[in-house]
């Protein structure tokens, strides 16, 4: 569903592009600042962006982002138990659910600009900044036989590898479930890539934007039981974002 998802966001965006037509032939305007907000896909999940930039030259923007994005581990695979028909999915061997939190400054530069490839602009970007992990236990319902009347009831309880196999997990609990039982995991992140940005209107952001990003921790993050977990994740995405331009 993602690849078919981004497939539709790139022709949409890429019809839009091209059907341009002169709107971009008109005297260039000197704006200050911008802000956009935006979708992200990345090869382990999703997430929201907000973006604010100053204009240091026609050309030439300083940024501060601001990301929230869900991480899902490569061996992230939904299960179900056999135990009952109605039972909720849930990944097996998940110890936590991750959520990334990133800042950063950034260096947005217009290489190719609209007036150059039909109403497009391309820029270079390099973001740097903190990634800070939560890391929030995962709570499944774990089927319980009682002692006196062996009658089978559910209970929810914080996922144990110890304790919990695939035949006495039901399903997992809501997502909600101990959503301040967490801990938090600081680190340090790198991304580069390209936007391509077009509008029918000189003083809104259209964008496209794809590249890739590196985060790194000081220690490793605690995804899925007996597994070698790791203090980074390496990823590409692509963001589509909307905003405008001031000269204010």
């Amino acid at each position: 569903m993602k690849k078919i998802l981004l497939i539709l966001i790139l022709a949409v965006f890429a019809q839009d592009m091209f059907s341009q037509g002169t709107v971009f032939e008109e005297k260039r305007t000197i704006y200050k600042t911008e802000q956009a907000f935006g979708l992200v896909l990345h090869t382990r999940g999703w997430g929201l962006t907000y973006r604010y930039g100053q204009y240091t030259s026609g050309f030439v923007r300083r940024t501060y982002e601001v990301e929230l994005v869900g991480m899902k581990h490569p061996k992230h695979e939904k299960v179900y138990s056999s135990t009952y028909d109605n039972s909720n999915g849930y990944i097996y061997g998940q110890l936590n659910s991750i959520l990334i939190l990133r800042a950063s400054v950034g260096n947005h530069k217009t290489f190719i600009s609209k007036q150059s490839v039909r109403g497009i602009a391309i820029s270079s970007i390099v973001n740097v900044g903190l990634s800070l992990v939560y890391a929030k236990p995962v709570y499944l319902e774990i089927n319980k036989v009682n002692p006196i009347d062996s009658e089978l009831t559910t209970e929810i309880e914080r996922y144990d590898p110890e304790l919990h196999f695939s035949g006495n997990i039901n399903g997992k609990a809501s997502f909600f479930r101990g959503f301040f039982n967490g801990k938090f995991y600081p680190g340090v992140f790198l991304k580069t890539g390209l936007n391509f940005e077009s509008s029918r209107q000189a003083s809104r952001i259209n964008a496209l934007e794809v590249g890739g990003v590196v985060d790194v921790y000081f220690q490793k993050i605690p995804m899925m039981a007996n597994d070698n977990n790791k203090n980074y994740f390496v990823n590409l995405y692509v963001s589509l974002t909307f905003g405008s331009k001031k000269t204010e």
